[in-house]
């Protein structure tokens, strides 16, 4: 910030020489002539790192398909570019914006679903039919090993960073016990979904764990009512000690066919999905309710 001037130097009878003896020690104190930068370079100040708003990365199975897979989720004030690593320092999710769409295509949410394989053991202990394409638990739990996942991003040369935690422990699947697949449900009426309270995990060597809470979600498979109009869905977040949730009759509507699964979701975030399979509402009846 104060540059030295030789020549300036060898003339103390100048106007200012007095400055440059006031403020020569600068040269030979560090520490303060750092503090004067600091204080002094607003980059500086911006160049400090923000924080994502949100992180997480975790296990998503399906109890009824003997599948898993990873989900990535993230939210922030905007960046163009940006990357997830695993605990190894190895790039496992990466995006940028197109080239020279920067300045209007700030990204501020992302949500990265990989494929889901069959795995082998899930296979073995919960009974699916065995798949050309499954895989080994080991052979999807290497490549998405346990520990902190650092994420970064970038946007005008501001950088953002964030930090989310996977575990190995897996729950079970909820036990569905009403309605039944196929079940003919009233339109006029509230409908009452029940499960058994998740305590253990998926497979023995995927726990212990403690579950946190409950998600039911309830989708329409029925072709629009009108043009234009998309399918209804009812999401909902249940809590831990809840083994019911009741379906307002408002959102039933006659002559539909209602998909309908339950998700149980483990303290470190990983979650497992039961599929229900669906109910109807009449005029449909219960030799046209069921999946093709």
């Amino acid at each position: 910030m104060f540059r030295h001037n030789a020549s300036l130097e060898k003339s103390p009878t100048k106007p200012g020489d007095h400055l440059l003896t006031r403020y020569s020690w600068l040269r030979t104190a560090p520490a303060v002539s750092l503090l004067v930068l600091s204080l002094a370079s607003p980059a500086a100040i911006a160049a400090q790192p923000q924080p994502f708003k949100f992180a997480n990365i975790h296990f998503e199975t399906n109890s009824s398909a003997c599948d898993m897979g990873i989900q990535i989720l993230f939210d922030t004030d905007g960046v163009t570019e940006g990357k997830v690593e695993d605990p190894n320092e190895q790039v496992v999710y990466s995006f940028q914006t197109a080239l020279g769409m920067e300045q209007t295509h700030d990204q501020t949410e992302g949500f990265q679903e990989h494929v889901e394989p069959p795995i082998t053991d899930l296979e073995d202990a919960l009974g699916c039919e065995p798949s050309p394409d499954a895989i080994s638990l080991a052979q999807l739990l290497t490549v998405w090993p346990a520990g902190i996942y650092d994420f970064e991003g970038t946007s005008g040369g501001v950088l953002s960073e964030g930090t989310a935690k996977l575990t190995h422990k897996v729950p079970a699947g909820p036990v569905i016990t009403a309605p039944a697949d196929g079940a003919i449900v009233p339109h006029d009426q509230p409908l009452v979904i029940r499960w058994r309270k998740v305590t253990t995990p998926i497979i023995p060597t995927l726990g212990p764990v403690t579950i946190v809470g409950y998600h039911v979600l309830v989708k329409d498979l029925s072709p629009p009512a009108s043009p234009g109009r998309v399918p209804a869905q009812l999401d909902a977040d249940v809590s831990k000690d809840e083994t019911t949730f009741t379906v307002p009759k408002q959102y039933l509507e006659p002559n539909r066919m209602y998909e309908f699964e339950i998700l149980a979701t483990e303290k470190g975030n990983n979650q497992t999905i039961t599929e229900g399979g669906v109910f109807c509402t009449p005029p449909v009846t219960a030799p046209e309710c069921e999946l093709e």
